[in-house]
């Protein structure tokens, strides 16, 4: 009787996606070092205090973290961009971002926002803050149908030239140029394609 031979091609293929898995693995594992000190997704229980304020023209990015320590993001561009930012014309470099996120119970279970402070700083390619926005939102009840108000804190005038969802003028337009630097995109986004009115994106990896 003749022994059956096992074929030869199965444990070819088999190594052989062993080794697509294993440089999947390595590419989606691997972050762009030209942005090595940015931060994505940080701490969201921002303890904002009032008398704690940069000093527009003045105060470094060193001075703002040893004030406060723990930003919920740091982006940093290639290339200075031009903004008007409550009325200051400077070019940014870089943001830093701090978030409070405050939720409350509902009576039939779940959750709702109540008070929402994102503060954004703005530098430029010197490491000095040109500009803040200090958006502070709250709601009066606790419940999903009660309109969000200015809070407190808020540095905001008014609102006519902003779009829905925008921490600053154009933050969306600013945040897809930012992944449009980065090679690591795919990380963070779900689509890897984005446009940039500045730049043309740079390939994933």
């Amino acid at each position: 009787m003749k022994e059956m031979k096992i074929p030869t091609l199965l444990p070819k293929f088999l190594t052989i996606l062993m080794i697509l898995s294993s440089l999947s693995c390595e590419l989606l594992s691997k972050y762009d070092p030209d942005f090595a000190d940015d931060i994505i997704g940080g701490p969201e229980k921002f303890q904002y205090d009032p008398n704690k304020l940069p000093v527009i023209g003045k105060t470094t990015e060193q001075e703002l973290l040893e004030m406060y320590p723990s930003p919920n993001e740091r982006k940093t561009f290639r290339k200075p961009i031009v903004k008007e930012i409550l009325g200051r014309k400077f070019e940014m470099k870089k943001i830093i971002g701090y978030v409070n996120y405050v939720t409350a119970p509902l009576p039939n279970g779940g959750y709702v926002g109540v008070d929402y402070l994102n503060f954004h700083i703005f530098f430029d390619k010197d490491g000095i803050v040109q500009q803040y926005i200090i958006n502070h939102r709250i709601k009066k009840e606790a419940n999903r149908n009660s309109p969000w108000i200015p809070g407190k804190y808020s540095n905001i005038k008014d609102k006519k030239h902003w779009k829905d969802g925008e921490y600053w003028p154009e933050s969306v337009v600013d945040g897809d140029c930012y992944w449009a630097q980065r090679r690591d995109r795919k990380k963070y986004r779900q689509n890897e394609q984005v446009q940039c009115r500045y730049w043309d994106p740079v390939p994933v990896y």
